[in-house]
């Protein structure tokens, strides 16, 4: 008999966890959300880490090996940590959002275009770097725009991500004699190094400015710099926006592993 119950406490554990957090919701509605979560395939894995801590008849050594998988999936599936990540490298720009002064020119960083299965070019998930620099076209605070980049992960020919945002900007009333596209490049490096030889072509730009995603930002500014440029910095999709309590929120899932990612990214590309 006890044999049996100790077989079944992971499985009550497990029912507890998910209790917890359905009871820390404020509604059904929220409660829905912890269960859903729970169901993807990261809650899964977090419940089977969880239910492994309690296996009976385990080393001691394994089950605090199961302890910390346990918390640092949840760590790295977080949306809080993501959030606090990108507000470290994203603070520094908040006051920077708004453009008090008309620019001459505008580099846009490539990478905020999505392809459609057919070829049809079309914003991403990081789309904001696209639209904003439109609208400030469009309002008469950018008098050209530069947009650079390709994509070299791509099955087949590269994707000239430089040309898909020209495109976009086309289709939404931006002449094409307002836009500068540099497609060779193929990273942050390569594409200050080309916006700087297009900057000595056109020494009329004085005030020059640069978008990007916000996290990005601080390390496109860097390179700028090693290129002897000083650039203005126009910030764009800013994703440390602050987060109320939300039990879900505690349950690992894309959103957190994908700001996480986004951060540490950022950071390692500082120190190389």
């Amino acid at each position: 008999m006890k044999t049996r119950i100790r077989r079944l406490i992971p499985f009550f554990a497990v029912a507890a966890l998910v209790l917890v957090l359905v009871l820390l919701s404020k509604n059904t509605l929220m409660s829905k959300k912890v269960i859903a979560h729970f169901l993807m395939p990261s809650g899964l894995i977090w419940m089977v880490l969880f239910a492994a801590i309690f296996w009976p008849n385990i080393a001691k050594k394994l089950r605090f090996v199961f302890g910390f998988l346990w918390v640092a999936f949840a760590l790295v599936g977080s949306p809080y940590a993501g959030n606090v990540l990108l507000r470290i490298l994203e603070k520094p720009l908040y006051d920077r959002e708004e453009v008090t002064e008309p620019l001459d020119a505008l580099i846009v960083l490539g990478g905020g275009t999505s392809k459609s299965p057919g070829g049809r070019p079309s914003m991403g998930a990081r789309g904001d770097r696209l639209l904003r620099p439109a609208a400030l076209f469009h309002e008469g605070r950018v008098k050209a725009l530069i947009t650079t980049g390709r994509s070299i992960t791509e099955v087949g020919e590269d994707r000239l991500l430089s040309r898909e945002t020209s495109e976009i900007w086309q289709s939404i009333g931006i002449p094409v004699e307002a836009i500068f596209e540099l497609d060779r490049p193929r990273n942050t490096a390569e594409e200050l190094a080309e916006v700087a030889q297009l900057l000595k072509e056109h020494s009329d730009w004085k005030r020059v400015g640069i978008c990007s995603s916000a996290s990005h930002l601080p390390r496109a500014l860097k390179e700028a710099r090693k290129q002897g440029l000083t650039l203005i910095p126009v910030p764009s999709d800013f994703r440390s926006v602050p987060l109320q309590f939300a039990s879900h929120y505690l349950i690992p899932q894309g959103r957190g592993f994908r700001d996480v990612q986004t951060a540490c990214w950022e950071f390692l590309g500082r120190l190389v």
